[in-house]
């Protein structure tokens, strides 16, 4: 009991209850970020969901750490605004994370449970406010009161009827939503039987489930990242791939994903130069989970690089060739005139590094990955793929996935610099 009452005052009393407002801070924000993020690659795909509850349920959990802080300093009513606000943010956000899960893009129905269900809670959050208002200034505690239980069984039943909605339909990571309603729906029958039964849980703090949000919002995350490597890859079953004929033999053991494939094929497609080095760096990028890919031409006096142009796959938009002189590009220069890839790292090519971004436009730092391609014509060419998330980290598999395209975006420059010669 002595470890339970200490566990119940690690997330109740500061600091250990901002640790908890602080890790489903970051959890939440890194799940918004990385959803919102491929939703502006894909507009059609369902991280839209994914990415709509991540920041609703982000937003309310600001907006009760903001008045848990303002409490602590007497510039707000924590006793009369906390209580009521906790429970109605808490049940908001399962109902966000269940919808993100169950709801489907071709039927609505998700949708209409949703604004019906956050219409009440916020009616129902208004009227808790009123009568709290009457009676905080007893000094009942909210955890042992009628008030408590009237926002804690409809959680109950809530995240019951979100497990057997999973069990159900099975959508795409039912096992870890599974997961993840199961622990919540754990920590709020434990925090309804001690609230009840015991005076363990005084004040308003939720506690038990506080203890499992811990667990809940980074199992959020993880489903989303999960997800985003899912798009990436698919693992292709041997028994099953006879008649799977890769677009390009790949030296890594993943076969490449539908989106991958359709952005490679279209590599080939184009006979305008400009067009061709868009559809080039789409495709490197797109296959290397890359967040921008550019192509690079070295200067026959190796005087200076000049990017001849590229693709900002998060933005969706090409990027304006630029150029830069050998002094401030040696590492580029280098990975140009030489064989296999080079890796540019912020933390050894900080100066060059920063310059590039400088020229494309992004806001931080970002490792690179540089691979020369074969002479076209006497000129020479390389490709390069950032990414500031790290997906890839760039690792060997990577750097050889890169080598292995070489070859045909070679082969596609040397096409229409023939044709446009011709």
């Amino acid at each position: 009991m002595f470890i339970l009452n200490q566990a119940v005052s690690l997330v109740s009393v500061p600091p250990g209850s901002f640790i908890y407002h602080i890790v489903g801070l970051f959890a939440l924000e890194a799940a918004f970020a990385i959803s919102f993020s491929q939703y502006r690659r894909a507009k059609e795909s369902e991280f839209g969901r994914f990415a709509l509850a991540a920041g609703a349920a982000l937003c309310l959990r600001v907006i009760l750490a903001i008045l848990a802080v303002l409490s602590i300093f007497g510039l707000a009513n924590g006793n009369l605004l906390l209580p009521p606000l906790d429970r109605a943010f808490s049940l908001s956000t399962f109902l966000l994370l269940g919808w993100a899960f169950l709801s489907r893009s071709d039927d609505m129905t998700g949708d209409i449970v949703l604004s019906i269900g956050l219409i009440l809670i916020a009616i129902g959050t208004v009227v808790a406010l009123v009568l709290w208002s009457n009676v905080s200034a007893s000094g009942i505690y909210y955890n042992n009161s009628t008030h408590d239980l009237l926002w804690v069984a409809p959680q109950v039943g809530l995240l019951l009827s979100i497990i057997v909605m999973l069990l159900w339909h099975r959508p795409e990571d039912w096992d870890l939503g599974f997961g993840i309603f199961i622990l919540a729906l754990s920590g709020t029958l434990l925090h309804l039987g001690f609230a009840l039964n015991t005076q363990m849980l005084s004040g308003h703090i939720s506690a038990f489930t506080r203890m499992t949000d811990l667990a809940i919002f980074p199992m959020f995350a993880l489903v989303v990242y999960r997800r985003v490597l899912r798009l990436t890859v698919v693992i292709v079953d041997a028994d099953e791939s006879s008649s799977f004929m890769p677009l390009l033999e790949s030296p890594v053991d993943p076969g490449l994903s539908p989106q991958i494939a359709k952005a490679l094929a279209e590599i080939g497609v184009e006979t305008n130069k400009s067009a061709a080095i868009e559809s080039i760096s789409r495709g490197v990028g797109t296959a290397l989970g890359a967040e921008m890919a550019l192509i690079w031409e070295l200067d026959p006096d190796a005087l200076f690089v000049r990017c001849i142009g590229g693709y900002d796959l998060l933005r969706s938009r090409k990027v304006v060739g630029f150029t830069l002189p050998v002094n401030q590009a040696d590492s580029m220069r280098s990975a140009i005139i030489s064989a296999g890839y080079h890796r540019l790292d912020p933390s050894t090519d900080e100066a060059e590094i920063r310059l590039l971004t400088d020229q494309v436009g992004m806001q931080y730092l970002a490792p690179a990955l540089v691979a020369a391609l074969p002479s076209v014509h006497e000129q020479r060419y390389a490709v390069m793929v950032l990414s500031p998330d790290s997906l890839a980290d760039w690792n060997e598999d990577a750097g050889q996935l890169l080598l292995a395209l070489v070859d045909p975006v070679a082969r596609v420059l040397d096409n229409v610099t023939n044709e446009g010669q011709s």
